[in-house]
């Protein structure tokens, strides 16, 4: 259950993703607001930990999106809903027949999106305060009116004798004479994660507090909520969430979070964010587990579910090549860990990072450096002009060194790579500080103007990477993208790399045709509060985007 206690107010930022080529335009932003904390009350006592490891599951979902222009009938909503809810049962089916304890489904798994705050209403459920009152809707489902999707999940969760997480819509009634921030149509509208208990037990929900412009919803009370098994604690967390600091860092840092669980739609965005390296990244920089379950639509850039342990990734799905536009069932068996081990494991890469003598830094002076644009921003970079050699490059108060080998046999004219520095506030659609270091491929080999673009295969194979960075934060998350000639992406393997607070260093062994390796800083501290972005222009292309994809029309941008 969860249980709630106030937090200060503070303000917030805002962010984006962009789409990139191929007629597709990908953007991130989020939205600032004040917040609040969610505790959770402890359901299971921590201290009986009585097993080393967990099965878990996420589940990479071609959701069935509506085409509701106008409100439909609650009838015709559930009918919709159900299509997706069929294949949400023979995949928790699928899973307890392979003894999996924790399952997750995507954000917008069950209804879909591309809605206002109008169409999206016939979809939405109340649901109570599960800190004040217990209910098994699968056991009790005429308490409430209208909650068949809940009851649904509840059963899935019985059935199958599995804690289960989903990502549904909350309406909960106000009245606008007495509360000032109620909107005017009597409701607050959110995006909510709910659990259940392997009983049906509806243990938590979670509104998500970063919302990428959903005018459908309303901007909650930040919130921390979690829930506590037999086998750790979980934290709950939606998509846009990760990439700012609440409820993010306060779920690890101060409730003793180590597992996450993380419904999302992330559209990727190479080479930057694409969901299977940064989703990783985090579980590498917190020492935690991230349960990763994402929108399966690879042809409009909602690709990447995995789930990642803190040096690295158990199983992953990632969708180009024939295998990979399938939806998938991915499952592994995690370790259980624990808080002390997560807290010094922490300690001790912040104590690597301040112990970094930037002094040693090496600028080699022949490679020229020169300016490109990598998400939006101005990155100073300098190109790998040699199989092997030791390179850095400085923006700001950032700088980055990178000592690498390349096997002889794949380093040719043909393929082009550069580190990149960038130290600033990024400002498209939203404004945050970021410092980072970023190994990338280039588009065009002979064009410098390119790096930084996106591409997805690589047929470099690199022998030793080394990347570390003078940073003012301590919160740098690491990642490792390897490719091949055909496009297809991959995550390395437990052990194949070691990240100490602010260094990449690869194990070896390694041998990989790697497409880019990034230091991403965030100093949340510096982020700029301010609210903007356009978001009627983002739904309306994002919108156009899913239409002709699914009419096999391609957009030009």
């Amino acid at each position: 259950m969860a249980k709630e206690t106030p937090l200060s107010s503070r303000a917030y930022s805002k962010r984006r993703l962009i789409f990139f080529t191929a007629g597709i335009l990908t953007a991130l932003c989020t939205v600032a607001t004040q917040f609040q904390v969610i505790t959770g009350s402890r359901d299971v006592d921590e201290s009986a930990h009585v097993q080393a490891k967990f099965r878990a599951a996420v589940y990479a979902h071609a959701a069935f999106i509506p085409r509701d222009k106008t409100p439909v009938s609650r009838s015709q909503a559930l009918e919709n809903m159900e299509i997706n809810l069929r294949v949400f049962r023979k995949q928790a089916a699928e899973a307890h027949k392979q003894n999996v304890q924790i399952l997750v489904f995507p954000e917008d798994g069950i209804y879909g999106m591309i809605f206002n705050r109008e169409t999206i209403y016939p979809y939405l459920e109340y649901m109570p305060d599960p800190s004040i009152e217990t209910w098994i809707p699968c056991k009790d489902p005429k308490r409430y009116n209208e909650t068949e999707v809940q009851r649904s999940l509840s059963c899935m969760a019985l059935e199958n004798g599995l804690y289960l997480v989903a990502n549904i819509g909350d309406k909960q009634p106000c009245d606008p004479q007495t509360d000032p921030k109620c909107p005017g149509d009597g409701r607050y509208q959110y995006n909510t994660n709910v659990a259940y208990a392997p009983d049906g037990t509806f243990l938590a929900k979670y509104h998500k507090y970063n919302l990428f412009f959903e005018d459908q919803f309303d901007t909650p009370e930040a919130s921390y909520v979690y829930f506590d098994t037999p086998f750790g604690r979980f934290g709950l967390m939606t998509c846009f969430d990760v990439l700012f600091k609440e409820p993010a860092i306060p779920l690890v840092e101060d409730y003793n979070v180590t597992n996450i669980v993380f419904p999302t739609a992330w559209m990727d965005a190479l080479p930057l964010l694409p969901a299977i390296g940064f989703h990783s990244s985090f579980a590498r920089t917190h020492h935690v587990n991230f349960l990763s379950a994402n929108i399966h639509l690879p042809s409009f850039r909602f690709d990447g579910t995995g789930l990642y342990a803190p040096d690295g990734a158990i199983g992953f799905h990632y969708g180009r090549g024939d295998e990979g536009l399938s939806p998938k069932l991915v499952v592994g068996e995690m370790e259980v860990l624990g808080e002390a081990e997560t807290r010094a494991a922490i300690a001790s890469d912040h104590a690597a990072a301040a112990r970094l003598d930037t002094s040693e830094i090496r600028i080699d002076d022949y490679s020229a450096p020169f300016q490109s644009e990598l998400f939006g921003d101005m990155y100073t970079f300098r190109t790998l002009d040699k199989p092997a050699s030791k390179i850095g490059t400085c923006q700001g108060r950032l700088c980055c060194e990178l000592e690498y080998a390349i096997q002889a046999d794949t380093f040719s004219d043909n393929e082009l790579f550069a580190i990149g520095a960038f130290d600033g506030l990024h400002v498209l659609e939203g404004t945050y500080y970021m410092q980072n270091c970023a190994l990338v491929k280039c588009a065009e080999a002979m064009n410098k103007s390119s790096c930084g673009s996106l591409v997805f295969n690589s047929s470099t194979v690199f022998t030793k990477i080394a990347l570390r960075g003078q940073f003012q934060t301590p919160y740098v998350y690491p990642q490792v993208i390897l490719s091949d000639s055909e496009g297809h992406l991959q995550i390395s393997k437990p052990g194949a790399w070691h990240f100490t607070g602010s260094t990449i260093e690869t194990s070896h062994s390694f041998n990989g045709t790697v497409l880019n390796a990034i230091l991403l800083g965030r100093d949340y501290t510096r982020d700029d509060a301010s609210v903007g972005g356009n978001s009627g222009l983002h739904l309306v292309v994002l919108f156009l985007v899913l239409i002709s994809g699914l009419l096999g029309i391609k957009l030009i941008t």
